[in-house]
C-alpha cells in the first residue's frame, strides 16, 4: 500500500513522456479547414436555427470532434468555443470592438487546445494508454498556443481575428486591440456560466462586466438570450 502512490505515479510519468514523445511530430499534419474563412460570416452561422444548423459548422465539428475516447471532451470545448463567439458577436457593439473579429476569434479560441487533445486522443488509443488530467493539460499549455497559431495562418483566418484568437488575453493590454480581445474575454465568461455553470464562481461575470463598462440592463439582455442557449442545442 506504501508503494502505491509511487506506482501510479511513475505510471502517469511514463505516460506522460510516450504521448509527449509523439505529440509533436503528430501535430505537424494540420487538418484542412473545412471551408473559406474569408467569406464566413459568423452572424449567419451563429443564428438559432436549431431546424437547420449552419452546415459551416457541422463541418467544423465533425473535423475536430471526432477522436478515440474523447470525443465527448472535444465536442465540449468545441460547444464552449461556438458559444464564446455568439456571446463575443452580441457582445462587440457594446465594446466599440469589430463583431466579426470578435465572434471568429471566440470561436477559435480553443482550437490550438482542441487539436492538442485530437492528436494526444490518437496516441492514447495506438499505445492502449491514458493521460491524467495534469499531463494532458500540461502538454496543451505547452503545444496549444503554438498549434494556434500555426493552424489559423494554414487556414487563412483573416489577420486580425486570427491574431486575437492566438493573443486575447495579451491583446487586452494594448489600445488598438483592446476592445476585440476584451469582447472575447467577456464573452467566454459568459459561455462558461452557460455550458458548465459548476466552474463559475459566483459573481465574476457581474464584476468582469462592470469592470469592462458593461451596464447591468445590457448583462441582463445577454444573459437572456434565449437564441444562443437553441445554438447550444444544434450543436448536440
Amino acid at each position: 500500500m506504501l508503494n502505491r502512490p509511487n506506482a501510479l505515479t511513475n505510471e502517469s510519468l511514463d505516460a506522460r513522456r510516450a504521448v509527449g514523445a509523439e505529440l509533436r511530430d503528430s501535430l505537424r499534419d494540420l487538418p484542412p479547414t473545412p471551408f473559406d474563412w474569408a467569406d464566413f460570416d459568423p452572424a449567419q452561422a451563429l443564428r438559432d436555427n436549431a431546424a437547420s444548423p449552419d452546415l459551416r459548422l457541422a463541418a467544423m465539428t465533425r473535423l475536430l470532434c471526432t477522436a478515440p475516447a474523447r470525443s465527448a471532451e472535444l465536442r465540449a470545448l468545441w460547444n464552449e468555443s461556438v458559444v464564446t463567439g455568439a456571446y463575443a458577436l452580441r457582445i462587440a457593439p457594446h465594446l466599440g470592438a469589430d463583431a466579426r473579429t470578435s465572434a471568429i476569434a471566440g470561436m477559435l479560441h480553443r482550437l490550438g487546445d482542441i487539436l492538442t487533445i485530437r492528436a494526444i486522443a490518437v496516441i492514447e488509443h495506438s499505445a492502449r494508454l491514458r493521460l491524467d488530467a495534469t499531463s494532458k493539460a500540461e502538454l496543451c499549455a505547452e503545444h496549444g498556443g503554438e498549434q494556434l497559431e500555426r493552424v489559423v495562418r494554414a487556414w487563412n483566418v483573416p489577420p486580425r481575428a486570427a491574431a486575437t484568437a492566438a493573443e486575447w488575453r495579451r491583446l487586452r493590454e494594448f489600445p488598438g486591440a483592446a476592445a476585440d480581445a476584451t469582447a472575447v474575454y467577456l464573452a467566454r465568461l459568459f459561455a462558461l456560466q452557460l455550458t458548465a455553470p459548476q466552474f463559475c464562481l459566483p459573481g465574476v461575470l457581474e464584476h468582469a462586466a462592470s469592470e469592462l463598462g458593461v451596464d447591468a440592463e445590457v448583462l441582463s439582455t445577454l444573459r437572456g438570450d434565449a437564441t444562443i442557449a437553441v445554438l447550444l442545442n444544434s450543436l448536440h
